[in-house]
């Protein structure tokens, strides 16, 4: 502050010191939700169908990227079976 400017009546230096130096508000996402809410999007989306949109091509990578990831996980081979087209 400079010398002809007036320090208000109620200004507290420790108050004052703890505004300037406090931390913003805002926190990053946690990237484990965001994930999660994307693939929630996709999947919703899929559900009606692929109609060869950007969110379906997006599901299909994410999907073939997933599979592969979990091969080994006997749910995913379940996902998997139920997935796929039926022959009849």
């Amino acid at each position: 502050m400079s010398p002809t400017q007036g320090k208000p009546d109620n200004a507290n230096a420790a108050t004052t010191a703890h505004l300037a130096t406090r931390p913003g508000i805002i926190q990053a996402a946690d990237a484990n939700d965001v994930m999660r809410e994307q693939l929630e999007f996709l999947i919703e989306h899929a559900q009606e169908g692929n109609c060869g949109c950007v969110e379906c091509q997006r599901y299909l990578r994410a999907r073939t990227l997933l599979m592969e990831a979990f091969a080994d996980s006997p749910r995913a081979a379940l996902i998997k079976k139920a997935s796929s087209p039926s022959r009849n």
